[in-house]
This record gives structure tokens, sequence and C-alpha cells, in this order.
């Protein structure tokens, strides 16, 4: 299990979905699927920015902030839209209007709904972050072999820790599933190179096979070590 299902795991579970649409006026299906696009893309555009070291120490910075143990959907309801949109704007940077734009077309709403969705999730995005870096920098380290981050963290290790959300390998696989059948896909191309494939294609035009680094860009886990390296 990796961070992109885990994050895709807590934030698209019923109880998360029914308040996003709740506080935004959006269909719940339309919901989950400009999430299932939209996370992957935030992951890699923070994997990105956490690329440059100034860059890496400013998202740290804002995971330090956003540290809520509330449940995920609790903490949507309680969301600050304000700062949400100053989150997805840093994340996104100069890129932030196409994509929006792009997310808009294959969820079939608004940009302005596009926007007020992810104003909405994006401070229980980092602290669900900020729960995984805290617990992945804290894991004791064997003695050999070291931690090998290249697959992602185990949903146990974590599993218990966003925000009290229920994720179970079922629901991760079929939220991958839903984003393979989204951009066009098998629903069983679950793997984080076949959506980082899909998702280049869609975004960017780009029709080359994914190399393994950009794959850790999606699923997360080069994101987590990049971060932890800079807690320990």
């Amino acid at each position: 299990m990796n961070l992109l299902q885990l994050l895709l795991g807590s934030l698209t579970t019923d109880d998360s979905v029914k308040q996003v649409s709740k506080k935004t006026g959006v269909s719940s299906s339309a919901v989950t699927k400009l999430l299932i696009a939209a996370i992957p893309l935030l992951i890699s555009y923070m994997t990105k920015n956490a690329s440059k070291k100034d860059g890496a120490q400013s998202l740290l910075g804002a995971l330090l902030q956003h540290t809520s143990t509330n449940t995920v959907s609790n903490q949507i309801k309680d969301a600050d839209s304000d700062d949400g949109a100053k989150i997805i704007a840093h994340i996104l940077g100069k890129d932030q209007n196409a994509i929006v734009n792009n997310l808009a077309a294959q969820a079939n709403i608004s940009t302005a709904q596009v926007n007020s969705v992810l104003n909405n999730i994006a401070p229980a995005l980092l602290n669900s972050l900020s729960t995984a870096t805290t617990a992945t920098a804290q894991k004791p380290k064997p003695s050999s072999p070291k931690v090998d981050l290249s697959d992602g963290i185990d949903l146990s290790d974590l599993a218990g820790l966003l925000g009290g959300a229920s994720v179970s390998n079922s629901n991760a696989n079929a939220a991958a599933g839903l984003l393979g059948s989204l951009l066009g896909g098998s629903s069983q191309q679950t793997n984080a190179g076949s959506m980082a494939n899909m998702l280049g294609q869609l975004l960017t035009g780009t029709t080359q096979q994914q190399t393994t680094q950009s794959a850790s860009k999606v699923d997360g886990s080069e994101l987590l070590g990049l971060l932890t390296a800079l807690m320990k």
C-alpha cells in the first residue's frame, strides 16, 4: 500500500465525500471523480516542489502547522477554504489554471466547483501527509536492510493514524480502479506506474512510458523520502 492509495482511501470514503458535497454543492459522484484525478496530481506537484531544499523546508513547515488528529470528514467540515486556496495555489503554482480546467472537463463540473472542492480538502490532505511523514520518520530503522520507500509504506503503519478514517485494501483498490476507468484505462490497472502513465497522457499529452522515478512522484514514496529525511 502506498501513500497515494492511502490518501485516496481516506479522502474518498462515504463520509468524506458527503462532507465535501455538502460544503460545495457538488454531487458526490462528481466529487469522487474529481478527487481520484486530483490527488495524484497534487502528490506529484508536492514531490516536485520538495525536490528543492527550500521547497522541502517550506512544505515541511506547512505540515507542522497541519497536525489535526480529528477524523478526515470532520477536518473537511471545519476546513478554512481560504487557507485551502493558499495551499492549492502554492502546490500547483503557475500551472493551477490549466490543471483546474482539465479537472473540470474530466469531472464535468465548472472550474469554480473544482476550486471549491480542492480548497476544502487541502487542509485535510496536508494533515494526512503530516501524519504519514511523522509516522515514517519515527518508524524504527532496522539494522539491515535499510528502510525502502520505493514501493510506498504499509497500510498497517498508517491506516489507524489518518484521522480515524477507515481504509481497506478493497476501498483503495476500488479507488485506483475508478481512476483507471475515468481516464480510459482498464479497471484492473491499479498499479502506480499505470496511473502515472494515464495521468501523463490526460494532462500533458505525453505518450512516453513512465519511468520508475515518475511513478514514485505519483505514489508518494519519493515525497515521503524527501520529507522524512529532513525530520530525522
